[in-house]
């Protein structure tokens, strides 16, 4: 776990980070994950990185926006620097940025 901040505004703990198992892929490399809690430990919504739609091997840290609308997340995809910008209510993605070498 390496991202873990609660959001007041829909009441909700978002953990992120990497693993390694084997149990949720078929191969122990590095994949990506992030999902949300409420209060009652009740599972809202959820993302496996597997590197196929998102590249993501790993999410490093996060900052909750100012009014608590959007999660920015940082990590790495293939070994190169990422930036992400969900919503913290449904998980969707609203923004996917790869910070490739020219």
């Amino acid at each position: 776990m390496r991202c873990f901040v609660y959001d007041p505004t829909n009441q909700l703990i978002i953990v992120g980070g990497v693993t390694n198992s084997e149990d949720f892929a078929p191969a122990p490399n590095p994949h990506g994950y992030l999902f949300a809690l409420d209060l009652f430990g009740n599972w809202k919504w959820g993302s496996f990185f597997y590197n196929v739609s998102y590249a993501v091997a790993e999410i490093n840290g996060c900052q909750l926006s100012s009014d608590g609308s959007s999660l920015a997340l940082q990590g790495y995809g293939n070994q190169i620097p990422l930036m992400m910008d969900i919503s913290t209510a449904d998980g969707n993605f609203n923004r996917f940025v790869s910070l490739e070498t020219v």
